[in-house]
């Protein structure tokens, strides 16, 4: 095992931080997933406005608000570790990565590309890369933006960012299984 990247491929310490690039954004992607801040309509609130009593009317209210009172809190050292600090957590995690990747990508350099790939393709995978780099910085700084700033305008950007992100990871993926250019990153 070669600790650094040489003309066979991708050394050990580029090997982790892409795999752990990897797990991260999966992790980030199943949390993601399972987050809905805006729900927070309890079972049975369909039926509220006239079919319920005052009791059931109420009970739905705190349990409401109890729900948006977590939603608009990040308390990440304290209490519980819900799904939003979770999420903000991976995305911490993520930023880190993508800063310390390409910092390392300068020490380590590249191996030299695969005989597999066509110079077009190797531009593709170029261009790529560096997007994917640059987004695993943007997508974290702007959801860590909207929750230190407790406002949504900066959705609009972290969406967008997003979209960016899984069409350059889709771009990655076409790119990179072919067993021999994947190879290297084994």
């Amino acid at each position: 095992m070669r600790w650094r990247t040489g003309p066979e491929g991708y050394g050990v310490l580029t090997k982790l931080l892409h795999w752990s690039t990897v797990l991260l954004v999966a992790g980030q992607l199943a949390v993601g997933w399972l987050l809905d801040l805006d729900d927070c309509d309890p079972p049975g609130e369909e039926r509220s406005g006239g079919d319920t009593t005052d009791a059931f009317e109420d009970r739905l209210d705190r349990i409401e608000d109890a729900c948006e009172a977590r939603a608009d809190q990040v308390d990440l050292f304290g209490g519980g570790f819900d799904l939003p600090e979770l999420h903000l957590a991976l995305g911490l995690a993520i930023l880190l990565v993508g800063v310390l990747r390409p910092l390392w990508r300068r020490v380590d350099g590249f191996p030299e590309w695969s005989e597999v790939l066509t110079p077009g393709e190797r531009r593709l995978v170029h261009g790529v890369e560096r997007s994917l780099m640059v987004l695993l910085v943007l997508v974290p700084l702007s959801g860590i933006a909207m929750v230190l700033s407790a406002d949504r305008d900066w959705l609009p950007l972290h969406v967008t960012a997003h979209a960016a992100f899984f069409l350059a990871l889709g771009l990655h993926l076409f790119t990179n299984l072919r067993p021999t250019v994947l190879r290297r990153m084994l």
